[in-house]
């Protein structure tokens, strides 16, 4: 894409999901941010050697991840679960946030994949083109990544200890 315009039109229409995705890996909006703007930084430069324009949106999501990922290894601070909560994005209800709870639990490269998978809609072999690895690789960490996730919803949706037990008398 040589002109400019062209090119703020491209980054205008992909900025939104690139930092959903981001925030959906990081958990913060602003490291999302940065990610985002890194990844679409990226894109700026690396276009024009995207020799199959097809594969434009896996080969985005790619960059994306990978500034998410590089992002979230740079970070030297363990996050506990109430600073999360602080700067995770907001929720409209009890099961999003359970389910938000839930991802942010992930390893980060499982998160990643489980957020191209169920949010972008890409199949296991578009998902491993975006993450560089092997499509079997993507369909265990689903696998892993689904268990994780059942595992932390059941708990989550269980009545707590002293509630049950108030309750029950």
């Amino acid at each position: 894409m040589s002109d400019s315009g062209s090119l703020e039109r491209l980054i205008s229409a992909v900025w939104p999901e690139a930092f959903r995705l981001a925030a959906g890996i990081l958990h913060d909006p602003a490291l999302a941010e940065d990610a985002a703007q890194e990844a679409c930084a990226s894109m700026a430069v690396s276009l024009s050697s995207l020799k199959n324009i097809a594969a434009f949106r896996t080969w985005f999501y790619r960059l994306v991840v990978n500034e998410a990922i590089t992002i979230s290894r740079r970070r030297h601070e363990t996050v506990t679960l109430l600073e999360a909560e602080s700067r995770m994005i907001e929720f409209d209800n009890a099961e999003a946030l359970d389910l938000s709870r839930a991802l942010q639990n992930l390893q980060t490269n499982q998160r990643a994949i489980v957020l191209l998978h169920y949010y972008a809609g890409l199949s296991s072999r578009e998902i491993a083109n975006a993450a560089g690895i092997p499509a079997a690789t993507v369909r265990f960490h689903l696998v892993l990544a689904r268990r994780a996730l059942r595992h932390a919803l059941d708990v989550a949706a269980r009545p707590k200890t002293s509630e049950a037990l108030s309750n029950a008398h």
